[in-house]
């Protein structure tokens, strides 16, 4: 294909058009020269602000107190079959298979809340189980987690005043919490449960410090056993016709827990494995781990 021919333009500005480059004579106007230098500089900062594509599982650390972080790995936007198959051992009526959507990627804590972070932000420990890197158990959904009905007190109202911008923190939905734990993986499990969980058989009737057994593909430890984990959302069968972004009920009377604990069978600590508590009882079995939007 012959070069396109030069054009000279008024204000000695030259186009040359089969390189895409634009030029300046000496003699070409001092306002479209600062135009143009503008619109260079806002595309070189433009570039250099984008924000790459995340990778699955990496991780972010979040100032959560004055010398204390949570360390967050990311979770990508994607789908997954929700819920167990018929066949599953120990399965439940309540888990029918379904395929969800997520359609926005989030932070998730690598780890359940330990008692130092709780005390960071509460200036208190109800845990039964004492141990700054152990998990924080004995904690209600409401107040102590969720606060009151306006969410303005509690640990994540508490955290949430301290975050001056970007995303905010809060529970992850079921779907979040199954889809994160699952990482990828269709099984009962994301890996091999005796490297994964502290369950009734190694657990000795107790908590454990959290990261210590083997994270799943996305970096997360203690997804199954341990402390149950609170969900945000209230517990109902499936709405099997909201399949995107799914984030149950908008009332009820029972919360989502999921992960089970140090006391439970293996079949109970099952990726797909539900279960409900309610809100403003707590026991040293349960406890937590955050989610936060990206901003």
């Amino acid at each position: 294909m012959p070069e396109l021919p030069i054009h000279p333009e008024e204000n000695g500005l030259v186009i040359r058009p089969s390189t895409g480059l634009v030029s300046l004579s000496d003699g070409g106007s001092p306002a479209m020269a600062e135009i143009i230098r503008r619109s260079l500089a806002h595309i070189q900062t433009s570039k250099a602000l984008a924000v790459p594509e995340r990778r699955a599982g990496e991780e972010c650390e979040f100032e959560i107190a004055p010398g204390v972080k949570m360390v967050m790995c990311w979770i990508p936007p994607g789908e997954f079959l929700m819920g167990s198959p018929e066949d599953e051992e120990g399965r439940k009526d309540d888990e029918t298979q379904h395929l969800v959507k997520i359609t926005q990627g989030f932070w998730l804590a690598k780890t359940p809340t330990t008692q130092a972070q709780w005390q960071a932000v509460m200036g208190s420990d109800p845990s039964v189980f004492k141990g700054e890197d152990l998990p924080v158990e004995s904690v209600r959904r409401r107040p102590d987690i969720c606060g009151n009905e306006s969410g303005t007190d509690g640990f994540l109202g508490e955290l949430n005043k301290r975050v001056t911008e970007g995303g905010r923190f809060h529970l992850p939905t079921e779907a979040q919490w199954e889809y994160a734990c699952r990482a990828g993986t269709t099984g009962p499990y994301a890996g091999n449960l005796d490297d994964m969980a502290w369950y009734d058989t190694n657990s000795e009737s107790k908590t454990h410090p959290v990261g210590q057994k083997k994270a799943n593909a996305w970096g997360l430890h203690d997804m199954h056993g341990n402390v149950w984990q609170w969900c945000a959302d209230w517990y109902a069968p499936y709405d099997l016709n909201v399949v995107t972004d799914p984030t149950g009920p908008v009332d009820g009377y029972y919360g989502v827990m999921r992960g089970r604990s140090w006391g439970n069978r293996a079949n109970f600590t099952r990726g797909a494995a539900r279960y409900y508590f309610w809100p403003r009882v707590a026991t040293n079995c349960l406890g937590f781990r955050l989610a936060r939007d990206q901003p």
